[in-house]
Formats: structure tokens, C-alpha cells, sequence
């Protein structure tokens, strides 16, 4: 039987960070990575028979992605991501004085995130990033005063939201990885000169990583400039041909590169007409966030994206920055919202129990949530995102922080190999660390269903910096 679904007071938060630069240049929309921050908060959480625990949560601060202002800095789109933490501390804080569930803190804490946010200058988006962390926190640490699963919790109804009824029986114990072919990525092995090869152990060219990796799920971004877009299309469909030979499935991402559905729609056409591009958009599972943020769920692209929606369904991404936003989607055409746990995993179950109502009503699996990366680095950003989309049983999940960091490198040695040891299954040893290991395109994470949110393993976190210690390089 259910139990009741625990009030907790949110006592004190920790914030540490630490800078982490990349193996090689990560090209997505109109930004390319090289460095970015990652941000950990603890959560110490009180329950009211007095008995305590800590949450943790983190994430990487990237670049223009929440905020693709051209006129902001780099440095000023990671600060806005670190102010939007802060402030959003200091209004969970103050909703956490007094005893809630889970739910109803998030419920009272995120208008005041977003109207805060609004004042400083930050979108919705970033504001909703700042909530997140808190989110996040919030849940390990009450599956941790229970001795539960972050699945376990939900099954069980415990977070104050009624989440039973829209999961799985039981997690996903096996994720596909759907490997990121970034834009500005090399194909082949003799795309990469002398000078640009890396050796560190890890494969580089696309045609590695299929090798080494075993992958049959990919996700293509696409810039907008049609020739371009045309010949590098041609290219993958050649190595994809040659090397998946099990078959392989495709997703595109338009990274809001797109003004008007129909230059979209015209690529695709042209792809399939042509004999060397017809089975790549053959694979094509679902197109990502072709439009901007500003025009997406505007009701003047509704007639595009209906056309476009017909060829292949469409989701949001970016454009999900508001409870209400999935459904003002699905209003225009559009089939599905990714999951990410940065835009706030109460929006999530929120999103999930939209896609049952409509696939309910519609009488068939019409209506999907999508799981997409952001870079997501081991231990903490990775295994939480991994165990969210298990409970979530989204089958197949965008994973690129391997391909661009390396390894467990950016921990402490100490925190790399008590991963490495509680998680065997998902690392594998490498040099002096360890790297997540992916076989036949695929990642094992039983061991991410253990007590709290995705994780069973010591992190160092006093080895990072304390937050107020920090500037941003930038």
C-alpha cells in the first residue's frame, strides 16, 4: 500500500564548481564549446520526525544554448546560468522553511523562479535551469530518507505529484545510445589532419565511434544552408550504409536554424528524391526544434509545421521553457517535447502524463517524449538524467559528454573510482580513470536503481570550489 507522501523542510545548500575543457570543439547552433563550468549543489532536507538527508544535483553551464542572445558574452550566458541557481536557492530556501511535499515547493517555488528570473534578465528557460537544481536535489534526497529508488519513489507516489499511473511497470535496465554527429564533427578518419588528431585513447572520426561503439542511433544536426546541409547528408548516408549494416535510425535536429517550415520541408523533399540521400530520410525517427524559440509556437507557422509534421512528427526542445508549452505544441502539429533534466524533471512528469492523456484520447502511441543530452557529464548530470529517462521508459537517448570530454578526467581521482567500482556496468576502466562504456550501441544501468537518485557512489565535493570562491574564466 501507498504511503503518504512525506513532508520535508529544505534546510541549508552547498554550491561547488569547477571549470572542464573539451577533448575537441562541440559545434550546436550558433555556438561551439570548448570549456564550460559544472555547477553541483547538496541539499540538506529535514523530515518531520526530525531525520535529515542530502540531495545532491549538478549540471554543466554551456554557452548559448538556454540563451542564444547574440548581443550577451559568452561569459555573461554562464553567469546568467549561475545567477538563475542563486536565485532560485534563495526562493526555495524560503519556501522550504516551512513543511511541504516535494511538489508542493516546486509548486510554490517556480512562479516566483520565473517572475524573479524575468526581473534579472533572464528567459524562461534559464530561470527554469536555475529551479532544476533544486528539483533534482529535492528527490535524492527524500529517496534517500526512504531508503528508495529515484523509481521507487515515484511508483510509490511519494514526491506529492500522482506519478504511478504514467511509468512503466518497471525502469529500463538498457538505453540505445543515439551518438550526436555535431556540425562541425569529422566523418571519416581522413577527414582529420595530422595536427587536429587526438591521441588520447578515444575515437574521434564518426567512423570510430561507430566502430568502437557499436552505434545504430545517431542524431544529425543540421545548420539551414541547404547545399551544405545536402552534401554533409550525403556523406553520413554513404558511412552510415557502409558500416551499420544491422540498420540504423536517425534523428534530426534543426537547433531553431529554420524561419519557415517549408525550407525544411524542402530539404527533405530533395533528400528523397535523390538516390544517394533516399534512405537516410527513410530512418528519420522525428525532427528536433527546427524553428526559433521566438517564432516555434507561433500560431502563423501552424500551416508549415502541420506539412512538415506530416512527413515525419516533430518535438520541441528549446521551446519548452513553460508548463503550458507542450501543449500549445501539440495545438500546432507538433508530436513531442524532449526530456532533459536541466529544464526541470517535474516538467517532465508534467510532459508525461500530457502524452498519456493524448495518446489515450488519440487511441494510439501518437504522442512521445524524446531524451536529449546537453553535454551531460559523469557522475552526478549523467546517471540522473540516465535513471529520469529509465523511469520514463524513453527507449533510446542522446548521448555526446563521452564523445566530447574525456572519460571521468574532469573528477577527482578519488570520486572517478568509486563510480568505476559502483557502477560497473555503465564505466569501464581507461588509462588512469575510467569512461563510460557503451556495447552493441548500448548502455547497461541497472546499478542507477539503487538508493537516491541515480547514483550509490562517494563524490568529493569539497575538492571542487565553493561557489563564492569562483569567477568565471570565460
Amino acid at each position: 500500500m501507498r504511503k503518504e507522501a512525506p513532508l520535508i523542510r529544505l534546510i541549508e545548500v552547498e554550491a561547488f564548481i569547477h571549470d572542464i575543457s573539451t577533448r575537441m570543439p562541440f559545434r550546436y547552433g550558433i555556438a561551439c564549446m570548448t570549456a564550460a563550468p559544472a555547477l553541483h549543489i547538496r541539499l540538506t532536507v529535514e523530515d518531520s520526525n526530525g531525520k535529515t538527508a542530502r540531495g545532491v544535483a549538478a549540471d554543466g553551464l554551456p554557452p548559448r544554448w538556454f540563451d542564444k542572445d547574440p548581443e550577451k558574452s559568452l561569459r555573461r550566458n554562464v553567469e546568467d546560468q549561475v545567477k538563475a541557481m542563486v536565485l532560485a536557492r534563495d526562493i526555495y530556501l524560503d519556501c522550504g522553511a516551512s513543511a511541504a511535499t516535494a511538489a508542493e515547493h516546486w509548486q510554490a517555488a517556480l512562479p516566483r523562479v520565473y517572475e524573479d528570473g524575468s526581473r534579472a534578465g533572464l528567459n524562461a528557460l534559464t530561470s527554469a535551469f536555475g529551479s532544476s537544481f533544486f528539483e533534482r536535489a529535492m528527490l535524492d534526497a527524500l529517496a534517500r530518507l526512504r531508503g528508495l529508488s529515484f523509481f521507487e519513489l515515484l511508483k510509490n507516489d511519494l514526491t506529492g505529484l500522482e506519478t504511478a499511473a504514467i511509468l512503466p511497470d518497471q525502469p529500463l535496465e538498457r538505453l540505445h545510445c543515439r551518438h550526436t554527429v555535431g556540425l562541425g564533427d569529422p566523418i571519416r578518419a581522413s577527414d582529420i589532419s595530422s595536427e587536429d588528431r587526438l591521441r588520447d585513447g578515444l575515437p574521434q572520426a564518426l567512423e570510430e565511434c561507430i566502430d568502437e561503439y557499436g552505434l545504430s542511433y545517431f542524431k544529425v544536426k543540421v545548420c539551414g544552408d541547404d547545399d551544405t546541409d545536402r552534401e554533409r547528408i550525403g556523406e553520413l548516408t554513404r558511412l552510415f550504409e557502409e558500416r551499420c549494416v544491422d540498420g540504423y535510425s536517425i534523428t534530426l535536429d534543426g537547433n531553431e536554424q529554420y524561419k519557415d517550415p517549408r525550407q525544411l520541408i524542402e530539404l527533405l523533399d530533395r533528400l528523397s528524391r535523390e538516390t544517394s540521400t533516399r534512405r537516410f530520410c527513410e530512418r528519420i525517427l522525428f525532427i528536433e526544434q527546427p524553428l526559433s524559440r521566438e517564432t516555434a509556437l507561433s500560431c502563423d507557422q501552424e500551416a508549415g509545421l502541420r506539412e512538415l509534421a506530416g512527413i515525419r512528427p516533430i518535438i520541441i526542445d528549446e521551446s519548452d521553457d513553460s508548463l503550458d508549452s507542450f501543449k500549445r505544441a501539440v495545438a500546432l502539429g507538433y508530436s513531442g517535447a524532449s526530456h532533459k533534466n536541466c529544464k526541470g524533471i517535474f516538467k517532465s512528469l508534467h510532459n508525461r502524463r500530457i502524452v498519456c492523456e493524448l495518446n489515450r484520447e488519440a487511441g494510439e502511441e501518437r504522442y512521445f517524449q524524446s531524451a536529449e543530452d546537453l553535454a551531460n557529464l559523469p557522475i552526478i548530470p549523467l546517471q540522473q538524467d540516465l535513471a529520469a529517462v529509465a523511469a520514463l521508459g524513453i527507449p533510446h537517448v542522446e548521448r555526446n559528454g563521452h564523445h566530447y570530454f574525456r572519460g571521468l578526467d574532469h573528477l577527482p581521482p578519488a570520486e572517478a573510482a568509486a563510480a568505476l567500482e559502483a557502477h560497473p556496468d555503465l564505466y569501464q576502466p581507461f588509462a588512469n580513470s575510467a569512461r563510460l562504456q557503451i556495447r552493441n550501441g548500448s548502455l547497461k544501468i541497472a546499478s542507477l536503481q539503487g538508493e537516491g537518485f541515480g547514483y550509490a557512489c562517494e563524490l568529493s565535493l569539497e575538492e571542487r570550489l565553493p561557489l563564492d570562491d569562483w569567477s568565471c574564466s570565460m
